[in-house]
């Protein structure tokens, strides 16, 4: 046994927690000749009576981030899922229900994304193509009375080449950025959605609140990122009933004109310097409204 640490302590722990980070996993569910994958990344956070494991080094209490690996493993070979919602569900359930002195879990999925290869107008049953660096993510929080359900997308990159404005801002002394009534609008959006209820068809909701973001991503004509972030996050809350908040996150990602003058060339809005930083940062998040409202 290590010896005790006997000298006086400033401070006393409050909260603690601890897991397993990124654990990556492939899941092929064949049927017949046609496949589907599933390529996750599982992050698992324990809380509960672990208060000696990290006062006196005591680990009769822990249970090994690399047991919580291997559950990953063997619950989605065991499990039947059809959302990485249910699969979070199904982790947090084990934790809960395998452990009594565990008193919360938290497990964050992110997918990777893939499309299938269409060979002559037809999908190809078991090759893919990788969607670029576009993210299906959801978090769920569980204690031993509720439950928490979190869905998102990350890094869906979009951009426009017209119908996008910017004008009428402050002007002062710092101000150097000219108005502009044709802009590019490029962003990387990220959305987090909360839903009532944890049987919800969440494959459902996701593809409409995708399809409903880039919707008004291409049709809004945007007099600034913040209006169509706020109708983008309007139009999700009507096309997935079970949605009662949802934040969005649109940077700014520039595209600069490239003075050509120099070279007795004018600049017809063609050619640009693409930037990644600085950038401009725009959040919000739009609650269903409730008839107290």
């Amino acid at each position: 046994m290590p010896p005790e640490n006997k000298s006086t302590q400033p401070g006393t722990m409050t909260t603690n927690s601890y897991g397993k980070s990124r654990v990556r996993l492939t899941k092929i569910l064949r049927q017949g000749d046609n496949h589907n994958i599933k390529e996750l990344t599982v992050s698992i956070q324990l809380q509960g009576e672990f208060d000696r494991a990290f006062l006196s080094g005591d680990n009769s209490q822990i249970v090994a981030t690399d047991s919580m690996k291997n559950t990953v493993y063997v619950l989605a070979a065991r499990s039947e899922f059809d959302s990485i919602e249910a699969f979070a569900r199904i982790l947090t359930d084990h934790f809960i229900q395998t452990y009594k002195h565990v008193s919360g879990v938290t497990v964050d999925i992110e997918e990777d994304l893939w499309q299938r290869v269409v060979l002559d107008g037809k999908a190809h049953p078991h090759a893919f193509l990788g969607a670029g660096g576009e993210k299906r993510w959801c978090q769920v929080k569980r204690d031993k009375n509720d439950l928490t359900v979190s869905s998102g997308i990350r890094d869906l990159r979009v951009v426009k080449t017209t119908a996008s404005e910017f004008w009428g801002f402050i002007r002062d002394e710092y101000t150097t950025l000219p108005e502009v009534r044709d802009r590019i609008f490029g962003t990387a959006i990220a959305a987090t959605w909360v839903v009532d209820k944890a049987d919800n068809d969440f494959n459902l909701c996701y593809q409409a609140i995708r399809s409903a973001v880039i919707e008004i991503f291409a049709t809004h004509h945007s007099l600034s990122v913040q209006q169509t972030l706020y109708e983008a996050g309007q139009t999700a809350l009507d096309r997935c009933a079970a949605v009662q908040s949802i934040n969005l996150t649109m940077p700014n990602q520039h595209r600069i004109p490239v003075n050509l003058e120099p070279f007795k060339l004018e600049n017809k809005n063609q050619i640009f310097i693409t930037t990644d930083e600085p950038y401009g940062l725009i959040s919000a998040t739009i609650s269903r409204k409730t008839t107290s409202d």
